[in-house]
Protein backbone atom coordinates (compact mmCIF):
# COMPACT_ATOMS: atom_id res chain seq x y z
CA UNK A 1 0.00 0.00 0.00
CA UNK A 2 1.64 3.19 -1.24
CA UNK A 3 1.06 6.58 0.36
CA UNK A 4 1.16 9.51 -2.10
CA UNK A 5 -0.17 12.62 -0.26
CA UNK A 6 -2.88 13.67 -2.70
CA UNK A 7 -4.17 10.28 -3.79
CA UNK A 8 -4.77 8.47 -0.52
CA UNK A 9 -3.65 4.86 -0.13
CA UNK A 10 -2.84 3.21 -3.45
CA UNK A 11 -2.58 -0.55 -3.90
CA UNK A 12 0.20 -1.28 -6.34
CA UNK A 13 3.91 -1.28 -7.00
CA UNK A 14 6.70 1.28 -7.03
CA UNK A 15 9.36 1.16 -9.72
CA UNK A 16 12.82 2.50 -8.80
CA UNK A 17 15.66 3.02 -11.28
CA UNK A 18 19.09 4.42 -10.41
CA UNK A 19 17.88 5.62 -7.02
CA UNK A 20 14.94 7.56 -8.47
CA UNK A 21 11.21 6.76 -8.56
CA UNK A 22 10.48 5.70 -12.13
CA UNK A 23 6.81 4.80 -11.73
CA UNK A 24 3.85 4.26 -9.42
CA UNK A 25 2.01 1.31 -10.89
CA UNK A 26 -1.58 0.53 -9.77
CA UNK A 27 -2.38 -3.07 -8.92
CA UNK A 28 -4.54 -3.41 -12.04
CA UNK A 29 -1.76 -2.30 -14.40
CA UNK A 30 0.78 -4.53 -16.15
CA UNK A 31 4.14 -4.71 -14.39
CA UNK A 32 7.30 -4.29 -16.49
CA UNK A 33 9.85 -7.08 -16.55
CA UNK A 34 12.41 -6.65 -13.77
CA UNK A 35 15.21 -8.67 -12.22
CA UNK A 36 13.59 -10.86 -9.56
CA UNK A 37 16.63 -10.37 -7.33
CA UNK A 38 15.69 -6.71 -7.03
CA UNK A 39 12.00 -7.17 -6.21
CA UNK A 40 10.78 -6.48 -2.67
CA UNK A 41 7.40 -7.87 -1.68
CA UNK A 42 6.01 -5.55 1.00
CA UNK A 43 3.34 -8.12 1.89
CA UNK A 44 0.59 -5.56 2.38
CA UNK A 45 2.68 -3.17 4.50
CA UNK A 46 2.66 0.59 3.95
CA UNK A 47 5.30 2.18 1.72
CA UNK A 48 5.85 5.88 2.35
CA UNK A 49 8.46 8.53 1.58
CA UNK A 50 11.39 8.74 3.97
CA UNK A 51 10.58 11.15 6.78
CA UNK A 52 12.08 14.66 6.83
CA UNK A 53 12.93 16.09 10.27
CA UNK A 54 13.66 19.84 10.29
CA UNK A 55 14.29 20.05 14.05
CA UNK A 56 16.56 17.43 15.61
CA UNK A 57 19.31 17.90 18.22
CA UNK A 58 20.70 14.40 18.66
CA UNK A 59 20.35 10.75 19.66
CA UNK A 60 22.13 7.94 21.50
CA UNK A 61 23.93 10.29 23.85
CA UNK A 62 25.33 12.38 20.98
CA UNK A 63 24.51 16.06 20.48
CA UNK A 64 24.86 18.22 17.36
CA UNK A 65 26.80 20.78 19.42
CA UNK A 66 29.67 18.29 19.63
CA UNK A 67 30.34 19.32 16.04
CA UNK A 68 32.24 16.22 14.98
CA UNK A 69 31.63 13.93 11.99
CA UNK A 70 31.38 11.00 14.40
CA UNK A 71 28.59 12.65 16.42
CA UNK A 72 26.71 13.66 13.27
CA UNK A 73 26.98 10.16 11.82
CA UNK A 74 25.75 8.42 14.97
CA UNK A 75 22.79 10.79 15.26
CA UNK A 76 21.84 10.33 11.62
CA UNK A 77 22.21 6.54 11.71
CA UNK A 78 19.89 6.31 14.69
CA UNK A 79 17.19 8.40 13.04
CA UNK A 80 17.59 6.57 9.74
CA UNK A 81 16.87 3.31 11.55
CA UNK A 82 13.58 4.88 12.70
CA UNK A 83 12.56 6.01 9.22
CA UNK A 84 13.92 9.57 9.01
CA UNK A 85 16.00 9.87 5.85
CA UNK A 86 16.58 13.65 5.79
CA UNK A 87 17.57 15.65 8.87
CA UNK A 88 18.24 19.27 9.77
CA UNK A 89 20.47 19.20 12.83
CA UNK A 90 19.71 21.88 15.39
CA UNK A 91 21.86 23.94 17.73
CA UNK A 92 21.13 25.44 21.13
CA UNK A 93 21.71 29.01 22.31
CA UNK A 94 25.50 29.27 22.36
CA UNK A 95 28.49 31.51 21.77
CA UNK A 96 29.02 32.63 18.19
CA UNK A 97 32.28 30.68 18.04
CA UNK A 98 30.48 27.49 19.08
CA UNK A 99 27.76 27.94 16.47
CA UNK A 100 30.34 28.54 13.76
CA UNK A 101 32.17 25.31 14.63
CA UNK A 102 28.89 23.42 14.13
CA UNK A 103 28.28 25.14 10.80
CA UNK A 104 31.80 24.42 9.56
CA UNK A 105 31.49 20.77 10.57
CA UNK A 106 28.17 20.52 8.72
CA UNK A 107 29.70 21.97 5.55
CA UNK A 108 32.55 19.48 5.66
CA UNK A 109 30.26 16.58 6.51
CA UNK A 110 27.92 17.28 3.63
CA UNK A 111 30.77 17.61 1.16
CA UNK A 112 32.40 14.33 2.25
CA UNK A 113 29.64 12.27 0.62
CA UNK A 114 30.59 9.13 2.54
CA UNK A 115 27.50 8.54 4.68
CA UNK A 116 24.90 5.89 3.79
CA UNK A 117 22.49 7.05 6.48
CA UNK A 118 20.12 10.03 6.52
CA UNK A 119 21.21 12.97 4.44
CA UNK A 120 22.11 16.09 6.38
CA UNK A 121 20.05 18.90 4.85
CA UNK A 122 21.73 21.62 6.90
CA UNK A 123 21.63 23.34 10.27
CA UNK A 124 18.80 25.00 12.17
CA UNK A 125 20.17 27.77 14.40
CA UNK A 126 17.87 27.69 17.45
CA UNK A 127 18.88 30.71 19.51
CA UNK A 128 20.49 32.71 20.99
CA UNK A 129 18.04 35.54 20.24
CA UNK A 130 15.32 34.46 22.67
CA UNK A 131 13.11 35.99 25.33
CA UNK A 132 14.46 35.23 28.82
CA UNK A 133 10.86 34.52 29.82
CA UNK A 134 10.49 31.74 27.25
CA UNK A 135 13.99 30.33 27.05
CA UNK A 136 13.01 26.72 27.84
CA UNK A 137 16.06 24.45 28.03
CA UNK A 138 18.52 27.08 26.84
CA UNK A 139 21.09 28.65 29.16
CA UNK A 140 20.12 32.13 30.32
CA UNK A 141 23.70 33.40 30.06
CA UNK A 142 23.74 32.61 26.32
CA UNK A 143 20.72 34.78 25.46
CA UNK A 144 21.33 38.13 23.77
CA UNK A 145 19.95 40.58 21.22
CA UNK A 146 20.75 40.31 17.51
CA UNK A 147 23.78 42.26 16.34
CA UNK A 148 25.10 43.30 12.95
CA UNK A 149 28.50 41.81 13.80
CA UNK A 150 27.15 38.34 14.62
CA UNK A 151 24.82 38.36 11.62
CA UNK A 152 27.69 39.08 9.23
CA UNK A 153 29.69 36.19 10.68
CA UNK A 154 26.79 33.74 10.45
CA UNK A 155 26.06 34.71 6.86
CA UNK A 156 29.46 33.35 5.87
CA UNK A 157 27.73 29.97 6.32
CA UNK A 158 24.46 30.87 4.59
CA UNK A 159 24.70 27.82 2.34
CA UNK A 160 24.34 25.44 5.27
CA UNK A 161 21.93 27.40 7.50
CA UNK A 162 18.42 26.26 6.62
CA UNK A 163 16.56 28.18 9.28
CA UNK A 164 16.96 30.36 12.36
CA UNK A 165 14.57 30.61 15.31
CA UNK A 166 14.31 34.01 16.98
CA UNK A 167 11.94 35.97 19.22
CA UNK A 168 10.50 38.69 16.96
CA UNK A 169 9.88 41.16 19.80
CA UNK A 170 13.57 41.65 20.61
CA UNK A 171 15.36 44.87 19.64
CA UNK A 172 16.91 44.37 16.21
CA UNK A 173 14.93 41.18 15.51
CA UNK A 174 12.93 42.46 12.54
CA UNK A 175 16.05 43.79 10.84
CA UNK A 176 17.63 40.37 11.33
CA UNK A 177 14.55 38.66 9.85
CA UNK A 178 14.80 40.80 6.72
CA UNK A 179 18.56 40.19 6.40
CA UNK A 180 18.19 36.42 6.76
CA UNK A 181 15.31 36.28 4.28
CA UNK A 182 17.30 38.29 1.75
CA UNK A 183 19.98 35.59 2.02
CA UNK A 184 17.41 32.81 1.49
CA UNK A 185 17.50 31.64 5.09
CA UNK A 186 14.06 30.83 6.50
CA UNK A 187 13.12 32.39 9.83
CA UNK A 188 10.92 30.88 12.51
CA UNK A 189 9.43 32.59 15.56
CA UNK A 190 9.99 30.79 18.82
CA UNK A 191 11.13 31.01 22.44
CA UNK A 192 9.20 34.23 22.32
CA UNK A 193 7.01 36.30 24.64
CA UNK A 194 5.62 38.33 21.73
CA UNK A 195 2.23 39.97 21.79
CA UNK A 196 -0.05 39.24 18.87
CA UNK A 197 0.95 42.58 17.33
CA UNK A 198 4.66 41.80 17.66
CA UNK A 199 4.12 38.35 16.17
CA UNK A 200 2.22 39.77 13.19
CA UNK A 201 4.99 42.33 12.64
CA UNK A 202 7.43 39.42 12.50
CA UNK A 203 5.29 37.59 9.94
CA UNK A 204 5.09 40.76 7.86
CA UNK A 205 8.89 41.06 7.95
CA UNK A 206 9.31 37.54 6.58
CA UNK A 207 8.91 34.97 9.36
CA UNK A 208 7.27 31.95 7.74
CA UNK A 209 6.76 29.50 10.60
CA UNK A 210 6.79 29.00 14.34
CA UNK A 211 9.03 26.67 16.33
CA UNK A 212 7.32 23.91 18.36
CA UNK A 213 3.84 25.42 18.65
CA UNK A 214 2.54 25.76 22.26
CA UNK A 215 6.03 25.25 23.69
CA UNK A 216 8.18 28.18 24.84
CA UNK A 217 5.90 30.77 23.27
CA UNK A 218 3.36 33.35 24.39
CA UNK A 219 -0.35 32.63 24.38
CA UNK A 220 -3.46 34.37 25.68
CA UNK A 221 -2.69 36.31 28.86
CA UNK A 222 -5.21 37.92 31.16
CA UNK A 223 -3.67 41.31 31.77
CA UNK A 224 -5.45 44.45 32.92
CA UNK A 225 -7.14 46.32 31.47
CA UNK A 226 -7.63 43.98 28.50
CA UNK A 227 -6.63 40.38 27.67
CA UNK A 228 -3.84 40.01 25.09
CA UNK A 229 -3.25 37.19 22.66
CA UNK A 230 0.19 35.92 21.81
CA UNK A 231 2.35 34.17 19.23
CA UNK A 232 0.45 30.87 19.35
CA UNK A 233 -2.89 32.45 18.42
CA UNK A 234 -1.30 34.63 15.75
CA UNK A 235 0.35 31.61 14.12
CA UNK A 236 -2.80 29.49 14.15
CA UNK A 237 -4.89 32.23 12.55
CA UNK A 238 -2.44 33.60 9.98
CA UNK A 239 -2.62 31.85 6.59
CA UNK A 240 0.73 30.72 5.27
CA UNK A 241 2.45 30.38 8.64
CA UNK A 242 3.58 26.79 9.15
CA UNK A 243 3.36 25.45 12.70
CA UNK A 244 5.87 22.91 13.99
CA UNK A 245 4.35 20.29 16.29
CA UNK A 246 6.11 17.89 18.65
CA UNK A 247 3.55 15.08 18.71
CA UNK A 248 5.23 12.90 21.32
CA UNK A 249 2.28 12.98 23.72
CA UNK A 250 4.38 14.89 26.26
CA UNK A 251 4.95 18.38 24.83
CA UNK A 252 1.43 19.15 23.60
CA UNK A 253 -1.94 17.87 24.83
CA UNK A 254 -3.76 15.67 22.33
CA UNK A 255 -6.64 18.14 22.26
CA UNK A 256 -4.28 20.94 21.23
CA UNK A 257 -2.73 18.76 18.52
CA UNK A 258 -6.19 18.18 17.10
CA UNK A 259 -7.08 21.87 17.34
CA UNK A 260 -3.92 22.78 15.44
CA UNK A 261 -4.72 20.29 12.68
CA UNK A 262 -8.29 21.57 12.39
CA UNK A 263 -7.09 25.18 12.30
CA UNK A 264 -4.20 24.81 9.85
CA UNK A 265 -4.84 21.63 7.86
CA UNK A 266 -2.01 19.28 7.01
CA UNK A 267 -0.36 21.65 4.52
CA UNK A 268 0.59 24.12 7.27
CA UNK A 269 1.78 21.69 9.94
CA UNK A 270 5.30 20.24 10.07
CA UNK A 271 5.77 17.40 12.49
CA UNK A 272 9.19 17.45 14.17
CA UNK A 273 10.93 15.18 16.64
CA UNK A 274 12.93 17.84 18.55
CA UNK A 275 14.89 14.74 19.54
CA UNK A 276 17.82 15.29 21.87
CA UNK A 277 20.76 13.09 22.80
CA UNK A 278 18.28 11.28 25.05
CA UNK A 279 16.62 9.61 22.06
CA UNK A 280 17.49 5.94 22.13
CA UNK A 281 18.65 5.99 25.76
CA UNK A 282 16.97 4.22 28.68
CA UNK A 283 14.76 5.65 31.40
CA UNK A 284 16.99 7.28 34.02
CA UNK A 285 19.95 7.83 31.70
CA UNK A 286 21.69 11.21 31.79
CA UNK A 287 22.83 13.17 28.76
CA UNK A 288 23.70 16.74 27.73
CA UNK A 289 21.82 19.23 25.61
CA UNK A 290 24.58 21.66 24.82
CA UNK A 291 25.99 22.24 28.32
CA UNK A 292 22.78 21.41 30.20
CA UNK A 293 22.62 18.14 32.13
CA UNK A 294 19.38 16.33 31.29
CA UNK A 295 17.68 13.05 32.13
CA UNK A 296 15.40 10.62 30.32
CA UNK A 297 12.27 10.15 32.39
CA UNK A 298 8.49 10.15 32.08
CA UNK A 299 8.63 9.54 28.30
CA UNK A 300 10.63 12.70 27.74
CA UNK A 301 13.84 14.64 28.26
CA UNK A 302 14.01 16.89 31.30
CA UNK A 303 16.44 19.31 32.92
CA UNK A 304 16.52 21.22 36.21
CA UNK A 305 14.91 20.48 39.54
CA UNK A 306 11.89 21.68 41.46
CA UNK A 307 10.27 24.80 40.02
CA UNK A 308 13.12 25.07 37.50
CA UNK A 309 12.42 21.63 36.01
CA UNK A 310 11.40 21.81 32.34
CA UNK A 311 11.27 19.77 29.17
CA UNK A 312 14.54 19.65 27.23
CA UNK A 313 13.48 18.47 23.82
CA UNK A 314 12.14 14.96 23.30
CA UNK A 315 13.26 11.36 23.23
CA UNK A 316 10.86 10.53 20.39
CA UNK A 317 11.40 9.93 16.70
CA UNK A 318 9.47 11.51 13.86
CA UNK A 319 7.60 8.27 13.20
CA UNK A 320 6.39 8.38 16.81
CA UNK A 321 4.80 11.74 15.99
CA UNK A 322 3.10 10.35 12.90
CA UNK A 323 1.73 7.47 14.96
CA UNK A 324 0.40 9.84 17.64
CA UNK A 325 -1.38 12.00 15.08
CA UNK A 326 -3.04 8.96 13.50
CA UNK A 327 -3.75 6.72 16.47
CA UNK A 328 -4.53 9.28 19.17
CA UNK A 329 -5.54 12.47 17.36
CA UNK A 330 -7.52 10.95 14.50
CA UNK A 331 -5.63 12.44 11.55
CA UNK A 332 -5.83 10.37 8.32
CA UNK A 333 -2.65 8.40 7.74
CA UNK A 334 -1.82 10.06 4.41
CA UNK A 335 -2.11 13.53 5.98
CA UNK A 336 0.01 12.64 9.00
CA UNK A 337 2.71 11.19 6.73
CA UNK A 338 2.63 14.32 4.55
CA UNK A 339 3.16 16.49 7.67
CA UNK A 340 6.42 14.61 8.20
CA UNK A 341 7.50 14.40 4.55
CA UNK A 342 6.09 16.79 1.96
CA UNK A 343 5.50 19.78 4.25
CA UNK A 344 9.07 19.83 5.65
CA UNK A 345 10.46 19.15 2.16
CA UNK A 346 8.56 22.24 0.97
CA UNK A 347 10.01 24.26 3.85
CA UNK A 348 13.52 23.23 2.80
CA UNK A 349 12.85 23.96 -0.85
CA UNK A 350 13.44 20.28 -1.65
CA UNK A 351 9.91 19.39 -2.75
CA UNK A 352 11.06 18.68 -6.32
CA UNK A 353 13.28 15.84 -5.13
CA UNK A 354 11.92 14.69 -1.75
CA UNK A 355 8.76 14.35 0.29
CA UNK A 356 6.44 12.19 -1.81
CA UNK A 357 6.37 9.06 -3.93
CA UNK A 358 6.19 10.91 -7.21
CA UNK A 359 7.82 10.29 -10.56
CA UNK A 360 11.40 11.57 -10.68
CA UNK A 361 11.88 12.02 -6.96
CA UNK A 362 14.69 10.44 -4.97
CA UNK A 363 13.80 6.94 -3.78
CA UNK A 364 13.91 7.57 -0.05
CA UNK A 365 11.42 4.98 1.15
CA UNK A 366 10.18 3.45 4.39
CA UNK A 367 8.12 0.34 4.86
CA UNK A 368 6.10 -0.17 8.05
CA UNK A 369 3.17 -2.35 9.06
CA UNK A 370 -0.16 -1.60 10.71
CA UNK A 371 1.49 -1.93 14.13
CA UNK A 372 4.04 0.78 13.20
CA UNK A 373 6.94 -1.67 13.08
CA UNK A 374 9.68 -0.60 10.67
CA UNK A 375 10.20 -3.33 8.06
CA UNK A 376 12.47 -1.66 5.51
CA UNK A 377 14.31 1.57 4.72
CA UNK A 378 15.89 2.77 1.48
CA UNK A 379 17.96 5.92 1.08
CA UNK A 380 18.39 6.98 -2.55
CA UNK A 381 17.25 3.50 -3.57
CA UNK A 382 19.92 1.78 -1.45
CA UNK A 383 18.68 -0.44 1.35
CA UNK A 384 19.59 0.63 4.85
CA UNK A 385 19.93 -2.53 6.91
CA UNK A 386 18.18 -2.42 10.25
Amino acid sequence: MILPPDEGIVLGSLLVENGVIAGVIPMSAHLPEVDEDHVFDCEGDFLAPGLVDIHCHGAMGRDSMEATPEAFEEILKYHTSRGTTTVVLTTVAALLTEMMVVLKCALNYRSSGTTVSSRLAGIHIEGPYFSPYRRGAHRAEMLRYPSVEETSQLLNYADVIRRMTIAPELPGALDLVRELCSNRIAVSAGHSDATEEEALAGFHAGISQVTHLHNAMSSTRKTAPDPRRGLAEAALETPGIVCELIADGVHVALELLREAWLAKGWKEIALISDATAGAGLKEGDNFRLGELVCMVEERGAWTGEGSARCLAGSTATLLDGVRTMVSEVGVPLVEAVAMATLVPANILGLEKSLGSLSLGKVADLIRFNSKWNMKGIWVGGSEFFL
